[in-house]
C-alpha cells in the first residue's frame, strides 16, 4: 500500500514479521538456478550434447562420406613401410608425419604430413595394400559433428577454436551447475525411475519426460560434463600451473606437460611456423614396427609419428591402439628413426595422471566396442532429450500460469463441445514467443541441419572449390532458415504448423538419404546388406530410423491435433488438479 493515499492521521498499520517459511529456501533458490543456468545456455547446450553423442559414430560417418574407400582391401604387415615410401615419393622434403594404421573401423591409412616448422597438417588417405593415395571427396565427414561439439567449428580450417572452447567450457559449467541443482531440487529419485504419464498431457508429461530422462542416466551426465570440463583445464585454470611450475625464465608449461604425458621436458620441442627444420633422413619403419610388436607381446600399434626433437635427432614415436585399454592416451614407444634403436617408453602412471587418463578415456570411448558405443549414444540421445524437454517445459510451465481458473475452465469446456477456436485465450508474451521460435529452430531444425548436411556430401559436385566448407555451408543455411521459420511461425505470423514443418521437413531428408547413397554411390543397401557389410549397412538402416521417428513427431505435432486430445480426454472424467495441469492455450509455445 502506497503511504501517500493514506488519510491524514491514519497510521501506517504494522507489518508481521516474516516466518521461515516466507523467507526463500535453499530448494527453491536450486530450483531457480536449475531453470536459469539451463535456460540461458540451454540450446547450445542442446546442439553441444547432440553432435556430441553422434561423434561416438565419428569414424562410421568418416567412412559413409567417403564412400570412396569402400571395398579396400585388408593390410598386411608391411602396411606402414608401403604407406612411407609412398609419401616420400610424394613429398621427398617432409618434416613431420603421423601416420594412423587401419583398423576394424577405418580400413585406409590415415597419414597428416607438414613440410614446415610448425605449419597445418595436410591429410592423405591412402590404400593399405599398396600404399599409394586413394581420391577421396573433400569433406569434414564426422570430423564435423566432433569439432563442433567441444569448439563450435564452423569451418573446415577455422580460425577460432579457442574462442569457441571457451564458449563451450561456459555452458559445459552452466550444464553441471543445472545437474547438481537438479539434484538438490529432485526429491523422488527412485519413483521417477518409473514414472512418466504422457497421457496426462501438458506441464504433467513434460514434467514427467524431463524427470525420466533426467535420472535414468544421471552418473553419465555427470561424468560426461566433469570431464568434458577436465579435458581443457589447462585452458580454463591456468593458475595452478602457473603456480607450480614456475621457473626464472617464466612459467613452463612445456614442463607440465610433459609431467602429463610421460616425456622427458628436453625432448619436447616448440618451433614457430617460420623456423627451418630439416627434412627426415630415411626412417628404419619396418624394424622398428617389428620392435614396438614384440615389446608389446603383438599389442596392437595405433600410430606412428616421425619428427625432430630439440636435438634434431630423427625419432618415431609408436603409439599403442586406442582400443586396447580404457585410459587416454595410449603407451608409447620412442626409437632412433635412423638406427630403429629403441629409446624409452611413456606411459606415466601417477595417481593423477591415471585419474585424468580414465575421465579423458570414458569421454572419448574410443575402448568401447560396437555394443557399449550404442550404449553411450543412447545415453547421450537421453541427454538430449532432457535438455530438450526442460527447454519445452520452461515455455509450457508459463502458459499455465498465465491462465486464470476460469480461463482454464473454459478451455477444456470449449474442447468438450466445439472444435472453433477458443476467444478466451490470452495473448502470449513476446519473450515466451522468441523462446518457443528458437527451441524450433535448436530441437526441430539442427536436426533438419544434419541430415542436409549428410545430404549435401550426395549432391554437390566433387569439383566444387572449397567442397568440405560447401557442406557446413549447406548446414548452418539450414539452420538459420529454421531460426526464421521459427519466428515466422511464433513471432511474425503465429500459427501451429511451426513445429510440425520442421519436423516432417527432417523426416523427409533423413529418409531420403539412403536414396542419394542408392543413386550416387556403389555403397548402397542392396550391395552392402547381401555382403553383411554392416558397417556400411548400419548407417543407412540408422538413417532410415531417424526418418521415421521425426515424420512420427511430425503426424504427433501437426495441426490440430492437440484439439482433438483434448476433446477426446475430456470424455474421461479425471480429477480437477489433472485437468488444471493438462489446460494449455489455444495457441501451443510448446508443440504439446
Amino acid at each position: 500500500m502506497n503511504l501517500n493515499t493514506l488519510p491524514a492521521g491514519a497510521a501506517a498499520a504494522p507489518q508481521p514479521a516474516k516466518t521461515p517459511k516466507d523467507r526463500e529456501g535453499f530448494r527453491q533458490a536450486m530450483s531457480w538456478l536449475h531453470t536459469w543456468a539451463g535456460l540461458v545456455l540451454g540450446w547450445l547446450l542442446f546442439a553441444i550434447f547432440l553432435t556430441g553423442t553422434l561423434s561416438f559414430f565419428k569414424s562410421e560417418f568418416n567412412l559413409w562420406m567417403r564412400p570412396e574407400v569402400h571395398g579396400l582391401p585388408a593390410a598386411d604387415a608391411h602396411v606402414a613401410p608401403k604407406a612411407l615410401a609412398a609419401l616420400q615419393r610424394r613429398v621427398p622434403d617432409v618434416t613431420q608425419w603421423i601416420m594412423r594404421l587401419p583398423d576394424e573401423r577405418d580400413p585406409a591409412v590415415t597419414l597428416l604430413w607438414r613440410d614446415t616448422g610448425n605449419g597445418r597438417f595436410e591429410t592423405l588417405r591412402m590404400n593399405p595394400q599398396t600404399g599409394e593415395a586413394i581420391t577421396t571427396r573433400d569433406t569434414m565427414g564426422g570430423d564435423f559433428f566432433y569439432r563442433f561439439h567441444f569448439e563450435l567449428r564452423t569451418a573446415q580450417k577455422g580460425r577460432w577454436a579457442i574462442q569457441g572452447r571457451w564458449v563451450v567450457g561456459a555452458a559445459t559449467l552452466m550444464m553441471f551447475i543445472a545437474l547438481l541443482t537438479g539434484i538438490v531440487t529432485h526429491r523422488r529419485f527412485f519413483k521417477d525411475f518409473f514414472t512418466f504419464r504422457p497421457a496426462k498431457g501438458g506441464q504433467r508429461a513434460w514434467l514427467d519426460a524431463h524427470n525420466v530422462s533426467g535420472v535414468l542416466v544421471l552418473p553419465f551426465y555427470l561424468m560426461i560434463t566433469f570431464s568434458g570440463l577436465m579435458i581443457f583445464h589447462t585452458l580454463y585454470m591456468p593458475s595452478g600451473i602457473a603456480t607450480a611450475y614456475r621457473s626464472d625464465k617464466g612459467i613452463d608449461s612445456n614442463a607440465y606437460f610433459a609431467d602429463l604425458q610421460g616425456e622427458k621436458p628436453e625432448r619436447r620441442v616448440r618451433r614457430g611456423a617460420s623456423d627451418k627444420v630439416d627434412p627426415l633422413p630415411p626412417i628404419a619403419l619396418e624394424r622398428i614396427v617389428d620392435a614396438a610388436s614384440t615389446r608389446w607381446s603383438g599389442g596392437r600399434i595405433g600410430t606412428l609419428q616421425a619428427r625432430r626433437d630439440a636435438e634434431g635427432r630423427a625419432v618415431v614415436e609408436v603409439t599403442r591402439h586406442e582400443g586396447d585399454r580404457l585410459q587416454y592416451r595410449p603407451p608409447r614407444l620412442l626409437f632412433d628413426g635412423v638406427t630403429g634403436q629403441w629409446l624409452e617408453q611413456a606411459d606415466p602412471t601417477s595417481p593423477a595422471v591415471t585419474t585424468y587418463g580414465v575421465l579423458y578415456g570414458l569421454h572419448m570411448a574410443r575402448f568401447a566396442g560396437p555394443g557399449m558405443r550404442w550404449a553411450l549414444f543412447g545415453f547421450g540421445l537421453l541427454g538430449s532429450l532432457m535438455i530438450a524437454t526442460g527447454m519445452v517445459l520452461w515455455t509450457v510451465k508459463r502458459s499455465a500460469r498465465r491462465q486464470t481458473p476460469s480461463q482454464r475452465k473454459g478451455a477444456a469446456r470449449d474442447a468438450a463441445t466445439t472444435s472453433a477456436p477458443h476467444t478466451t485465450t490470452p495473448r502470449i508474451p513476446f519473450g515466451e514467443r522468441l523462446v518457443t521460435a528458437i527451441n524450433m529452430a535448436t530441437l526441430g531444425g539442427l536436426p533438419l541441419a544434419c541430415g542436409v548436411f549428410l545430404a549435401s556430401n550426395r549432391l554437390l559436385p566433387l569439383t566444387t572449390d572449397h567442397r568440405a566448407d560447401a557442406e557446413l555451408a549447406c548446414f548452418f543455411s539450414t539452420w538459420g532458415m529454421a531460426l526464421l521459420w521459427g519466428l515466422w511461425s511464433t513471432v511474425v505470423r503465429p500459427h501451429r504448423a511451426g513445429w510440425s514443418v520442421l519436423m516432417a521437413a527432417g523426416a523427409a531428408v533423413w529418409t531420403t538419404l539412403p536414396l542419394l547413397n542408392a543413386i550416387t554411390t556403389p555403397t548402397h543397401l542392396g550391395i552392402t546388406l547381401p555382403a553383411g557389410e554392416w558397417m556400411w549397412a548400419g548407417m543407412d538402416l540408422s538413417f532410415l530410423v531417424t526418418g521415421a521417428l521425426m515424420g512420427w513427431l511430425a503426424w504427433r505435432l501437426r495441426p490440430g491435433r492437440s484439439r482433438q486430445h483434448k476433446a477426446a480426454s475430456t470424455r474421461t472424467p479425471r480429477t480437477a488438479p489433472e485437468a488444471a495441469l493438462a489446460a494449455t492455450p489455444d495457441v501451443s509455445t510448446s508443440g504439446a
